[in-house]
């Protein structure tokens, strides 16, 4: 039987990670930092604690590739070959997710479609019987695509019990905070039919708690989180949305991170 990793060592992995990213981003010069290190936590949980081999993981903000990156070389899914050249010409790792690197079940480079996929698969679950559950992870800006708000409808017309939706509500989309407030998106999601909930997005054991459980009906997750999470001078500021931390910053940002 595989050992469950410890909360003590989903603290230290959180850690790790983060530091990782900064020089990651640094050396690829890409950015979305802020958003990796909002949602790092989420992944972190859902691969270390959560996913069983009958359960599928969607990156549906896909700008939030390279915190995925992070955690399928943590979990041993992409070797270090292929990690190794993450930023280099030739590269399958890019700045969003594509198809056919392994682990990646969906290209997610534009927004407002993987709870659409995610819903399908559940579907195709549903109807044949399969066991397992889609867990899809959206950004708090495309929950106002309309791709998303019909999957939504799909998904509570048809009961999808078995597909789970997590926002990671970082406040902040694209220039400028988030348009529609997180408790409208809620609303929608309810009157379309499934059971909705506010979680912190960056406890380890409420994650967990609350992503391990079923419903009859679809499930989404609104995870208050903070964009730049782990390194206070990027923590909640919009340009780390876009902005990779110069090579001076990154020994500065990684000394901070605990």
């Amino acid at each position: 039987m595989m050992k469950m990793t410890s909360l003590q060592e989903l603290k230290a992995i959180g850690t790790e990670l983060r530091k990782e990213l900064v020089v990651k981003h640094s050396e690829a010069k890409m950015a979305h930092i802020g958003s990796d290190l909002s949602c790092l936590d989420i992944m972190i949980t859902l691969y270390f604690r959560v996913l069983g081999k009958d359960d599928h993981f969607i990156l549906s903000k896909g700008h939030a590739a390279l915190a995925l990156y992070a955690v399928l070389h943590k979990k041993g899914i992409i070797t270090d070959q292929v990690y190794g050249t993450l930023g280099k010409n030739g590269s399958m790792l890019g700045e969003h997710p594509i198809y056919g690197i392994k682990g990646i079940e969906a290209a997610t480079g534009s927004l407002g479609h993987g709870l659409s996929i995610g819903a399908g698969i559940a579907l195709a679950k549903k109807l044949d019987g399969s066991k397992g559950t889609v867990y899809v992870l959206l950004s708090d800006g495309e929950c106002q695509e309309g791709s998303t708000l019909e999957a939504m409808n799909f998904a509570g017309l048809h009961k999808l019990g078995n597909l789970v939706a997590i926002v990671d509500s970082n406040k902040f989309q694209a220039y400028d905070r988030t348009l529609i407030p997180d408790s409208q998106v809620q609303k929608e999601f309810d009157t379309a039919g499934w059971t909705t909930k506010r979680i912190p997005g960056h406890d380890f054991i409420e994650l967990e708690s609350n992503l391990r459980k079923t419903s009859a009906a679809p499930t989404l997750y609104i995870a208050d989180t903070v964009l730049g999470k782990g390194v206070s001078d990027m923590e909640d500021k919009l340009e780390w949305h876009y902005k990779s931390p110069t090579k001076e910053q990154v020994d500065e940002f990684v000394k901070k991170i605990k």
